[in-house]
């Protein structure tokens, strides 16, 4: 876990989790950046709303897994994707900026499900990127800053 330092910090240790909880009690929500160890670059992103949530997903990871915890409200941007809800992430966003989408149900194939996300630049990548999620609930904003 990275939380604003250099040396990763584990995510069953007493002090980050407790910060996790204390972030919980002043925020609505957290989201979480997750880097799979050996798995082709694979991650994920996902929100909490609960510590009880957050701590049992963290103890279902692997210890090489690498977790950066955001405080603050990340992917402002919510709803439904149709014409409307396109039309306000364009206005919004601007035209070259890095912008991140993430679905906030699970799909599923088989015995795998995933938060599918996708990430880009330009008007024309999100416009597609929105499209490819219509009718599906979503959270869109700015690519979010890490700290370290």
């Amino acid at each position: 876990m990275k939380q604003g330092s250099k040396q990763p910090i584990s995510t069953t240790d007493k002090e980050f989790l407790k910060t996790l909880e204390n972030w919980l009690r002043s925020e609505p929500e957290i989201m979480i950046l997750i880097r799979y160890s050996r798995a082709a670059e694979n991650k994920s992103f996902e929100f909490f709303t609960s510590f009880a949530e957050l701590g049992e997903r963290l103890h279902q990871m692997k210890a090489e897994t690498c977790v950066t915890a955001f405080r603050r409200l990340q992917l402002p941007l919510r709803g439904l994707v149709d014409d409307e809800f396109i039309d306000k992430c364009l206005s919004v966003i601007p035209d070259g900026s890095e912008y991140l989408l993430v679905e906030t149900v699970r799909r599923t194939a088989g015995s795998e499900s995933w938060f599918h996300d996708r990430a880009g630049v330009s008007h024309d990548e999100l416009r597609q990127d929105l499209e490819d999620s219509r009718g599906q609930p979503v959270a869109v904003g700015l690519y979010p800053q890490e700290k370290r």
